[in-house]
Order: structure tokens, then sequence, then C-alpha cells
């Protein structure tokens, strides 16, 4: 194969490539004729101007022009493509699909995905504002969505507060805007009386912002104000149990089991002293351990249909929120007996097992001894 330099083959290009190159020669030719007629200045333009025409004519002569076409189709499929990259939003296809330079599968890739929901910064809450329970709630789940303790739902809501933990669907709460207690202001309540109180400095009433206090510090009677860090002390609810004789009861182990197979929705805490097993209307509950019963029935307290029973070596269980009970006071019970149906009666929101272990009449963490 003969290979041909970039020059020689210029001269094989069209017509119009050729004669410019013979212009170029021929007014080289002319211009050498006459050197000695021209001023110097003019010389050195001329021939500048020359030796860049003729680079040119070199260039454009290795060229095929035929080509051009072809080189400026793929230059303007390079820009479509570019520009199709950064556009934010695929536009209407009608009227365009036809283009050769339409794609609608990369038109469909670069769409801006739309967020449906706008994401609102955290901000601290001025106010005092209200809460209604709604199914599933319970008191950590909502304190935990306020970012409060759970404690201080107890102890800014009276109701709440006479029965911890036991929440009911369309029940309303306050909600405080930071951990704390909020006290209705009685007749001969003083600043120092509240800080001894709720074991808090008066500096932090005081200068609580939420605090609208009169000037000279003197309390209106009937008023709300918040205790901030303020705690209160853990009052047992008590339920009347059965005092009729003791009957010959099942052997107690000292061991406790599951009284009932579920999930674990709420644990220990200060504000309650139990915990919650979720699962259906109607599952078995068990007997945790033998004894016998000494509470069964409806009560008034939260608790709904409950069932207490007495292991005779100081412990207690309690079985709340029961949709139905086996069994009747002063009955002898085995571990593992059924002695109720899991419900939803009281102040509740789903069903669920409350279950407490006492011991000596104080609750304790059922969790330290379910085996």
């Amino acid at each position: 194969m003969t290979h041909r330099s970039p020059v020689s083959l210029a001269w094989h290009r069209p017509p119009l490539v050729r004669s410019l190159a013979c212009a170029v020669a021929l007014t080289w030719r002319w211009q050498d004729d006459r050197v000695g007629q021209r001023p110097v200045l003019g010389r050195l333009t001329a021939h500048g101007a020359l030796v860049l025409t003729l680079l040119f004519m070199i260039i454009l002569g290795s060229l095929r022009l035929d080509s051009l076409p072809a080189i400026v189709k793929a230059a303007d499929k390079t820009l479509l493509a570019g520009f199709a990259q950064n556009v934010d939003a695929a536009p209407s296809t009608a009227g365009v699909t036809s283009s050769p330079y339409y794609n609608a599968a990369s038109q469909a890739r670069i769409a801006r995905q739309v967020q449906m929901h706008t994401a609102i910064p955290e901000r601290p809450r001025l106010e005092v504002v209200t809460y209604t329970v709604q199914p599933g709630d319970t008191a950590e789940k909502i304190a935990e969505a306020f970012g409060l303790q759970p404690t201080t739902l107890l102890w800014s809501n009276p109701d709440m507060e006479k029965m911890p933990d036991l929440l009911n669907v369309g029940q309303v709460l306050t909600i405080l805007p930071l951990d704390g207690v909020y006290h209705t202001v009685v007749a001969d309540d003083t600043l120092e009386s509240l800080a001894e109180t709720y074991k808090v400095d008066v500096s932090s009433i005081v200068e609580c912002p939420f605090n609208d206090l009169p000037t000279g510090g003197l309390l209106v009677e009937g008023a709300q104000i918040i205790v901030p860090g303020g705690t209160k002390p853990y009052q047992t609810r008590e339920v009347t149990t059965y005092e009729g004789p003791v009957p010959d009861v099942a052997q107690s182990s000292g061991l406790f089991a599951w009284p009932v197979s579920g999930v674990l929705t709420q644990g220990y805490w200060y504000g309650h002293r139990a915990i919650d097993v979720g699962g259906f209307v109607g599952a078995a509950i068990k007997a945790s351990d033998g004894g016998y019963v000494s509470f069964a029935g409806w009560t008034d307290i939260g608790y709904g249909y409950l069932v207490v029973i007495n292991h005779q070596n100081g412990y207690q269980t309690y079985y709340a929120h029961l949709s139905d009970i086996y069994v009747y006071e002063g009955q002898s019970v085995a571990m593992g007996e059924v002695i109720g149906a899991m419900g939803s009666t009281g102040n509740s929101t789903g069903p669920h097992l409350h279950f407490e272990v006492r011991y000596d009449g104080y609750p304790t963490n059922p969790l330290i001894y379910l085996q």
C-alpha cells in the first residue's frame, strides 16, 4: 500500500482547493518580482500575510470536504446529549417523538423526583400544647415523639397521674415544652413551697420563660406553672383483694413464667411499673406461678378486667385489660393454668396484657423474674 504525504494528497482535492493553491503560488512569484520596489515594512506585512494564507490552505487541503456533514452531525449529537443531561424535568413528548435526537428513555431517567413531603426543621416548642391519644399509643412513644421524659406526661396530666401508663384512645393530654411538673396553684402556695415540694431551686421556676409570674412573686390561685426539672413520688394503685379463707394453694415455685406469647410493646419505667405484651383479643392468659386468685373482676382505676394472684411468698402478679375472666376469687391455680383472655378493656389503646409483679405490695420489674 502506497502512503502519500498530506501535501501531495491536497492536489487531489476538489478544484476550489487547487485554484486557491495556484493563486498563492502566483502571488508569491509576483511579490518576489517586486521586492526591490516596495518599502521594507510593506514587504514584511505582505510576506506575513502570504505565509498565513499558505498555512491555512495546506490545512484546508488536507481535509475531505465531503466529510464535513458527518462531522457536523456528530457535533450536533454531542451537543444534544449534553443538553439532555442537564434538563431538570422531562418535557411533554407531544410533537417531538419524531426527532432523531429525542430519547424518551433518557428523558425518563433524568426527570427530577418529586418530594411528596416537605421536610420541616425541628424547632423548640414555645408553649404548652395538647395531644389526642391514638390507637397503639403508649406513654413512652408519645413522650419520645415530643422529646420529653414519660414522667413529664404523668406530672402534667392529673388523670393520667392517678392511673399511670393507662391511656385511653381519644384522651387529650397536656404536653409541656420541657421536662418537669405542671402545677395548678392552690391557696397558700408560694414559690418557696413549690420548690421544696418538687425538689428544685426557686430560680428555676422564676427564670422559666414559659411562666408568666406576677410582679413580686405572689402566685394567683388557679394559675398553672411549669416547674422545670420537678419530680413527684410514685403512688402505687391499690386494688381491694380477696379477704376470705385462704384455700389450699397450688405449690409456688418462686419463679415466674411468661403469662402469654406476644410482642413487648412497653417496658418497665418510673410511671409504668409493669410490662405490656401486645397480641390479639382472646389470646390465652396463663398464671405466671402457682397461688390463689385474690381478685377477679372489673376495676375503676384503668385496669379494666383484672385478675390478681397471690403466690403466698410475698409476691403477687397482676393481669390487666382482660376481655374475659375464667377464674374466681379464692380459687387455687397452678403455673401455666389459663385464667383469662387478652383484651383491651379499661384505659387501653389496643389489645395487650398489662403484667405486674409486686413484692410486699410494691411493684418490681417483671423482666427480672420471667424465665
